[in-house]
């Protein structure tokens, strides 16, 4: 487990791009920089790095962090990459990074917060990319005749995260009617459909830790939430496949995708701490599936995870067909630097080195 922790974390660090920061993700926009560095340096906060060389990841993330810092817009946001303009889901996975690192100004948290928050609507209390849709159709070059409903409209896999993101920044604005979001459109089946990622276990793992995060001065209540989280872990249980993985579509191939499988094991990891129904067997079996998938070089393979629906469509996960790895809009993408699948197993074995540490499970 340590080892393979270790093997990932040299992975990451060594795919740093020079001036110190990561990127992923083959666009029309180009790769991502803003947005992957902060959601890879939150993962990498998350967890230990190797023996004796905490100060050396530690070092590694304030680097991170300050090119970051330079890179804020004057309206406290960052966007996908250079000259794209600012939106909320890479503005709240930077504030989720800045927030661990203790160094960042409390104005510039607070400058990414207020923009943030320009971004949830104030009809259902939802989370949108965009709020000024216009600004990156110009920058699309794009007619304005053409519809940005799709990407305008309230999305979970945001909206989770972005709660988190204002939890952690202590912000008392927002987050109550961010959560009762997600508490309304979770699906009978037991989960959350996302809207810019293949797997409904990206924004369901993201919608149980929103739910199960502590807010700002409210008393912890274990019982709260009870019904939906035990709701969503029943669902991840169930479409788990014999080889102990799962994958975006739970197929009967036993194709398992890293990324599905380490967000399914976060998901089944907060409800199992929560003592919700008892899934030791299921979580042991994904982490040795986990540790006997990883690459020689640290990483774990990567798969069409990333979608970009047409800014007009609000429900693409009921759309069938997309062009694979294409520059274009209908459209999926892998991380084709494995990145952002390494650092969501990063995360999760992680949280599961976190869960032995303190005596919850016998089962390694």
């Amino acid at each position: 487990m340590r080892l393979s922790l270790d093997h990932a974390f040299q992975f990451i660090k060594e795919s740093r791009n020079p001036d110190g920061v990561w990127s992923d993700f083959l666009t029309l926009a180009g790769e991502s920089v803003y947005w992957v560095t902060g959601y890879v340096g939150y993962a990498l906060s998350r967890g230990r790095g190797p023996p004796g060389k905490e100060e050396e990841k530690d070092q590694l993330l304030a680097e991170a962090g300050s090119r970051i810092l330079e890179h804020q817009g004057s309206n406290g946001g960052w966007g996908y990459g250079p000259v794209v303009p600012a939106d909320a889901d890479s503005t709240l996975w930077c504030l989720l990074f800045l927030s661990t690192l203790g160094t960042p100004s409390r104005e510039s948290l607070k400058k990414a917060a207020l923009f943030l928050l320009k971004h949830q609507s104030p009809f259902d209390g939802g989370f949108r990319t965009y709020a000024l849709p216009r600004e990156v159709g110009r920058y699309m070059m794009l007619d304005e005749s053409v519809s940005f409903e799709g990407w305008a409209s309230s999305q979970t896999c945001v909206t989770a995260a972005a709660a988190q993101a204002l939890i952690r920044t202590g912000s008392l604005q927002g987050v109550k009617q961010a959560l009762e979001f997600i508490r309304r459109t979770q699906t009978a089946e037991g989960y959350w459909n996302t809207y810019w990622w293949t797997d409904k276990l990206y924004s369901t793992t993201l919608c149980m830790e929103a739910l199960t995060a502590q807010e700002p001065g409210k008393r912890e209540d274990k019982t709260k939430d009870a019904s939906p989280l035990n709701k969503a872990q029943t669902w991840i249980a169930r479409t788990q496949l014999s080889n102990g993985g799962w994958n975006a579509y739970n197929s009967s191939t036993n194709d398992s995708w890293p990324f599905s499988t380490a967000l399914a094991l976060r998901g089944l990891m907060l409800a199992h701490s929560s003592n919700a129904t008892d899934n030791t067997a299921a979580i042991k079996n994904g982490i040795e599936w986990l540790l006997t998938h990883q690459l020689t070089d640290g990483s774990w393979s990567n798969n069409h995870i990333l979608r970009i629906p047409h800014p007009s469509m609000k429900e693409p996960w009921t759309q069938s067909q997309w062009r694979k790895d294409g520059k274009a809009i209908n459209a999926v993408i892998t991380d084709h630097r494995r990145l952002y699948t390494t650092a969501t197993v990063f995360t999760a074995l992680s949280d599961f080195e976190q869960m032995l540490s303190e005596g919850k499970e016998k089962m390694w």
